[in-house]
């Protein structure tokens, strides 16, 4: 199957990318399917006439977008789908979209605390000192799996404890706009690459032939309160094996 493809010497595209392209499109089609194992870079140089530098780099662009995962002395292996979502465009909620395709979620509740408020929450929240913070963090699964973890940070002289039920249930934007009945007017994301701490890793389930790097995801929501603008404020870390953010005009 992997015999079909010859180097366009005439293009203009460096050769490890017209490699990496051709294996990108048999994983997209499937024909390399999920939790395959990749022949070796010996079987591919020859099975493609390039050189080793070639299937390398070829190799590096399809691990660095995740496409493939690889340890040494384990071989390399496709990896499995991507969650696809279109939350950031629409600017609407991750977990309600996963729902509404039908991929099974689960929600783990890891802490739900209040704290006095830090320097950074007052930049982030642009609320007074005095005003305590209600923080909420939980770990989203997809099939069983690790997916993403949210840190939600609510002032607390409008938010109270969240009852557990509600944040198992619901999204955070069924939460506030529906149990709270508060009405968002506007929201700003903030999509970044970042390097996890131990405890993300650690949570995430990322394994040392992983690639060391998450999608980090901020987000402001901001409401009205008696007039006045008031901000909710979201730092959500993707693993970047399961999950492809899809923008479309």
């Amino acid at each position: 199957m992997l015999q079909d493809f010859k180097i366009d010497k005439i293009s203009k595209l460096p050769y490890y990318y017209q490699v990496y392209e051709y294996l990108l499109g048999r994983i997209a089609k499937n024909e390399l399917k999920e939790g395959i194992r990749l022949p070796s870079e010996m079987f591919l140089c020859k099975a493609f006439n390039v050189s080793r530098t070639t299937i390398r780099g070829a190799l590096k662009e399809l691990e660095i977008k995740g496409y493939i995962t690889r340890g040494r002395g384990l071989g390399t292996f496709v990896s499995k789908n991507f969650v696809e979502t279109h939350a950031l465009q629409k600017v609407s909620s991750i977990l309600d979209e996963l729902k509404e395709k039908g991929i099974k979620t689960r929600s783990k509740i890891l802490c739900q605390k209040i704290f006095k408020t830090s320097k950074v929450m007052i930049k982030k929240l642009e609320i007074n000192e005095d005003i305590k913070v209600l923080f909420v963090k939980r770990l989203m699964m997809i099939d069983d799996e690790p997916f993403y973890i949210t840190k939600a940070y609510f002032p607390n002289d409008v938010f109270n404890k969240i009852d557990e039920k509600y944040l198992e249930d619901l999204s955070l934007t069924i939460l506030v706009s529906e149990v709270f009945k508060i009405d968002i007017i506007k929201k700003k994301r903030i999509l970044e690459p970042d390097i996890p701490d131990n405890d993300t890793v650690k949570i995430l389930e990322i394994k040392d032939s992983d690639k060391k790097v998450i999608s980090r995801l901020e987000t402001f929501w901001t409401f009205r309160q008696h007039g006045k603008a008031r901000l909710i404020y979201f730092e959500e870390f993707f693993k970047v094996s399961k999950s492809k953010f899809i923008f479309e005009s």
